[in-house]
């Protein structure tokens, strides 16, 4: 049996108007969700036992079932089973800085991401991505990308306990970087997004926290200018002129550069953000100098940071990194032309589960 979803507000209200309980109540329930990061109703000690049993029976907090989890010193990757059957993948990224004054020389942790999926696969059909190999199975629902939230906190609370302060260690940024391509589920994302940053029976999180990837899917970042949906936008670029980019990403033959461009000057122009771009590393294909000059021709005197993602190597697809001298080369070029720039540090990459390498093992075995 599937169970409601305990987002549902209005199957929630209808429980506790049967139950003629206070309406005091879901704001409790809510609580013990969000800030408390609890899943399981049983763990919900501030509520009696009657009512945890009763909401067992009708809700669910996670709609997704865990089908297994990896992890390593910087990463936990989990993998999700959807009602219908389908995998979709997590990953939480632990970032650490050095304790100064910690005479053991540990680093400390500082803060928690979670990429999380926001289709089951991805139609957009990259050449170095391996999610999209397995193409486009259908949306997720705006309780299924939640639930990847509710999930990931309620295992780093079990993981981590308490900060300095108190309060429970808890993801602080979101970035819609898994599966898929979440402009083309745009509704569902907008869902989450309001619940992400909602002050009462949601997160609470800083718009800055909240960043959605997209491969440059025109209409849905017009409607984000539209809605004026307040987060973070990082593009998929990966190539400063039109051929190389039609070579590497199917989408910019529909959605062609100098488009993309224009409109990315509307979304600065109405929400004062500056713009993500994320260029992959690819040797002899994307880190020649003339095209560092290219992207810096491109982007200066924008409102604009550039990451560097070195490709992640994978069997899968016959690429391969680029070398560290030569992207330091292309850094130097991007930051002398005036521009922001970050070398990303792909945590998970080893594993397989950093940008672009989700699903890997499924690919690999289809492919045995």
């Amino acid at each position: 049996m599937i169970k409601t979803s305990i987002l549902d507000a209005g199957k929630l209200q209808e429980f506790t108007k049967e139950r003629k309980l206070q309406p005091f109540r879901v704001k409790q329930i809510y609580q013990e969700v969000f800030k408390n990061q609890n899943i399981n109703f049983a763990d919900m000690t501030t509520l009696s036992k009657d009512l945890r049993e009763d909401l067992d029976k009708e809700f669910s907090v996670v709609t997704l079932e865990v089908d297994k989890i990896l992890e390593d010193e910087s990463t936990t990757k989990i993998w999700f089973q959807t009602h219908d059957g389908f995998m979709i993948e997590a990953v939480i990224i632990y970032h650490r800085q050095d304790e100064k004054y910690n005479k053991n020389d540990e680093k400390k942790l500082n803060r928690i991401t979670l990429c999380i999926s926001s289709q089951v696969g991805c139609p957009m059909g990259c050449l170095f991505c391996v999610t999209g190999k397995l193409g486009f199975k259908r949306n997720l629902t705006r309780d299924e990308m939640i639930s990847q939230i509710f999930y990931a906190n309620k295992y780093i609370k079990d993981k981590f306990g308490k900060q300095d302060d108190g309060t429970l260690f808890g993801v602080r940024n979101v970035v819609f970087m898994g599966m898929g391509e979440p402009l083309l589920n745009y509704e569902n994302v907008k869902k989450a997004i309001e619940i992400m940053l909602r002050q009462e029976a949601g997160f609470s999180l800083s718009k800055r926290h909240v960043t959605i990837s997209t491969a440059g899917i025109i209409p849905g970042i017009r409607q984000l200018i539209k809605d004026e949906i307040p987060v973070k936008l990082a593009i998929s670029l990966h190539a400063p002129n039109q051929a190389l980019r039609d070579k590497l990403m199917p989408i910019a033959k529909a959605y062609p550069l100098e488009a993309l461009e224009r409109v990315l000057s509307d979304y600065v122009k109405a929400s004062d953000n500056r713009i993500f771009y994320e260029y992959i590393m690819i040797k002899n294909m994307t880190d020649k100098p003339e095209l560092a000059r290219e992207l810096v021709t491109m982007l200066r005197r924008k409102l604009a940071h550039v990451n560097l993602i070195p490709y992640n190597n994978n069997p899968a697809i016959s690429l391969t990194e680029s070398d560290a001298k030569d992207i330091q080369i292309f850094k130097k070029i991007l930051e002398e032309g005036g521009l922001t720039v970050t070398v990303r540090d792909s945590m998970g990459r080893q594993m397989k589960w950093a940008c672009g390498q989700l699903w890997y093992e499924k690919l690999t075995k289809e492919e045995e």
